[in-house]
């Protein structure tokens, strides 16, 4: 079973990106440990500028989730995390 998130993406909302009311949605894959917590990230696809994917990465890390499992033993997992920004 693939991990599952247990507390809420809140990411930063990068003030340059606020100022000119910009939007973004960025990709995030986070290594989820046996613990349920982030051990590394990376984005996925393009970059959205105007510090939005520091601001994803930095949210992302702070996810915490219970661990994945195969056959009853927690394991690490890739697992994309979608962070949405709006103003």
């Amino acid at each position: 079973m693939p991990p599952k998130r247990l507390s809420e993406i809140r990411p930063r909302y990068p003030p340059i990106a606020k100022r000119t009311n910009r939007k973004a949605t960025v990709v995030v894959s986070v290594l989820v440990d046996e613990n349920g917590r982030v051990a590394d990230s990376r984005l996925q696809g393009q970059k959205a500028g105007f510090g939005f994917d520091e601001a994803a990465v930095e949210a992302a890390r702070r996810v915490t989730f219970s661990p994945a499992t195969k056959n009853g033993v927690r394991v690490k997992m890739w697992y994309d995390l979608s962070i949405n920004f709006t103003p």
